[in-house]
């Protein structure tokens, strides 16, 4: 009996909650499509009163900081003065890289938290409570979407909720924190059986929400735009969450019966009250508690139907991370077609070093993936291997002639056009967003799995032919050469050096994964990560965001301070410190390149390089 006809027969006595999405009448007061053009107004809503917050943290972030020669006081009263409109707009940006980026992004996090009193002691605590604007991408998506849906709570309090040693990924764990490869195909049926396509975007959602997300049997019915009702949302006390997604177009290229986007791919953003893509394809938004429901020329079709929970939590961060196509691809081309971050080979596997932290991404075979599909649920190939939206953008004169005659929009892995940072709905100039945090763990300098600078490359390039200001980025030749693989840097510090020429853009703080107390590359499908390798984890980002406790450079933590602000200190017509001007010749790019040929990027522990990986991982559990 196939998992379909399984849940059919046990779904009329079953008190299980369904994954289903439901169908219920159309509202009257909803604005179906909102044009890309500025923000939504409830976005702008919550921003205001989130600015409210970001003013008080500031306050007390810039007390405990006590930058040299900056009048605080004058500056606080000046942001108020503006009525919050001149408060710093700060974002941070988790990058793909699975449960790599995952996990060593959230350690980021904790490192920059005013409740996590060792990082109030290094004076990085505090950043947190100033964001605006939290962004996650593939597997950054996950712990975006679970600080959300769990109402904002510490890292330490939402790491214990995940219960990192159990491996989701084994097709029979059975607990009440994971399920069994059965369970999840009979979760998936039941939303078959209620009409909506399902694909590995769901199979893998599912998996990754026992881990990620909160609620009854893996939150099956936890919802993003559920989050608006979280108390902390409610209170303006949590940054404001987006994720972000590729579209496959039906022009890009095919290998092997599936498709991969290109470079130009349309970016779409999903936040707790809207979907959709400022620019590319489509240029509009949908709201996204009603994301689902089929419209034409922004009217839905059937008045009587409309659909909620298609917004799924779970589908959604599995959606981000459905890397499938590529994966596929590149195994059955030996790794030469659909390249982009999240290699499914690696090169140089019987290295003695590589062998001991490579894992396959958990899937085992990944070309035996569509059989069980079509053993369980009937779907072939190209209908499992992308996450399928009903179009809600038909018919619209914003949108493109393919768009617009598509039935269902297919959205895959975000990094799969290379932007593997998820920066790209936090630059739109409606955002305003003045620094920003890129955590970078997307394993693109092969063969050791560190970082090279690409990610950040590529949104710049996709930035300067959009006109949008951004900084300029240097290739990842210039990211190597330069060390800024393994220690941190601004772009954008001056104003020149930005794709418009003004201070209308970001700074941009890029923090690359490297190691410093850790040898922290381990596969991004590594799906069970034991105590030890968590406390390792969280120290190694803790000293990489607070460069070693401040051990490194004692102003570090001031320097963070200076680039927070810089964009807001210069609209209230405050002057840049000599500190500040100090902190900016030494960390922040200057406009050089050096493009030699960097090499294979190796990197040591940051704290001691004498410790090689063999040596370290002997007292350590990787």
């Amino acid at each position: 009996m196939t998992a379909a006809a399984k849940a059919s027969t046990n779904s009329s006595s079953s008190t299980v909650p369904s994954y289903a999405p439901t169908r219920v009448p159309c509202p009257n007061d909803v604005e179906w499509i909102r044009p890309a053009v500025g923000l939504a107004p409830k976005e702008a809503e919550y921003v205001y009163g989130r600015k409210k917050k970001v003013l008080y943290a500031l306050e007390e972030y810039l007390e405990r900081l006590e930058l040299v020669d900056f009048d605080t006081r004058q500056y606080i009263q000046l942001l108020r003065a503006s009525n919050f409109s001149k408060v710093p707009t700060l974002g941070y940006a988790i990058s793909g890289g699975g449960w790599a980026s995952s996990l060593t992004g959230t350690g980021g996090m904790r490192a920059l938290d005013a409740r996590f009193e060792p990082a109030v002691q290094t004076r990085t605590g505090g950043i947190l409570q100033m964001l605006t604007y939290m962004s996650g991408l593939s597997g950054g998506s996950w712990p975006i979407m679970s600080f959300a849906t769990s109402n904002w709570p510490t890292v330490d309090e939402i790491t214990a909720q995940w219960h990192t040693t159990i491996n989701r990924m084994v097709a029979t764990n059975t607990t009440q924190y994971a399920a069994s490869a059965t369970d999840v195909f009979e979760q998936m049926a039941e939303k078959l059986k209620a009409g909506f396509n399902v694909s590995i975007a769901d199979y893998l959602g599912r998996e990754f929400a026992y881990e990620f997300i909160p609620g009854p049997v893996g939150g099956i019915a936890t919802t993003f735009s559920g989050v608006v009702n979280q108390s902390s949302f409610v209170d303006y006390e949590m940054p404001f969450p987006i994720l972000q997604y590729n579209e496959i177009d039906t022009f890009d290229p095919t290998y092997f019966g599936l498709q991969f986007p290109t470079f130009n791919a349309t970016i779409y953003d999903i936040t707790p009250f809207e979907f959709g893509a400022w620019s590319g394809s489509v240029g509009a938004f949908t709201p996204t508690e009603y994301l689902g429901t089929r419209l034409s020329g922004g009217v839905p079709v059937n008045k009587s139907a409309c659909i909620r929970g298609f917004d799924n939590a779970g589908f959604l961060i599995g959606t981000s991370a459905d890397a499938f196509d590529g994966w596929y691809i590149q195994d059955l081309s030996n790794g030469t077609d659909a390249q982009f971050a999240k290699r499914s080979s690696l090169v140089d596997l019987k290295s003695p070093r590589r062998s001991k932290i490579y894992k396959r991404a958990g899937f085992g075979d990944i070309t035996a993936t569509p059989a069980a599909f079509e053993q369980a649920l009937g779907l072939n190939l190209t209908s499992m291997a992308y996450g399928v939206f009903p179009n809600s953008f038909a018919n619209l004169t914003t949108t493109s002639p393919l768009v617009n005659h598509s039935a269902d929009l297919r959205i895959v892995d975000g990094s799969e056009s290379g932007q593997a940072i998820p920066l790209w709905g936090q630059i739109q100039p409606a955002r305003g967003l003045e620094f920003i945090i890129a955590w970078d763990d997307n394993s693109d300098a092969a063969p050791y799995s560190w970082n090279n600078g690409t990610n950040l490359y590529d949104t710049y390039l996709a930035a300067n032919a959009s006109n949008i200001p951004f900084p300029i980025i240097p290739p990842a030749s210039t990211f190597v050469n330069y060390n800024y693989t393994h220690k941190p840097v601004f772009f954008g510090c001056d104003p020149l050096l930005t794709t418009t020429g003004d201070a209308n853009g970001p700074i941009v703080l890029y923090y690359a994964n490297s190691p410093y107390s850790a040898y922290t590359n381990y596969s991004y499908g590594q799906a069970n990560q034991s105590a030890s390798q968590m406390y390792d984890i969280y120290l190694n980002s803790f000293n990489l965001v607070t460069q070693a406790n401040g051990t490194l450079d004692p102003e570090w933590p001031a320097c963070i301070g200076c680039a927070a602000i810089d964009r807001s200190v210069a609209r209230v017509g405050m002057q840049r410190t000599a500190q500040c001007d100090c902190c900016f010749k030494k960390y922040c790019w200057d406009g050089s390149y050096n493009n030699t040929n960097p090499g294979v990027v190796d990197l040591s522990l940051y704290l001691d390089p004498s410790l090689g990986f063999l040596e370290w991982n002997k007292t350590h559990d990787f």
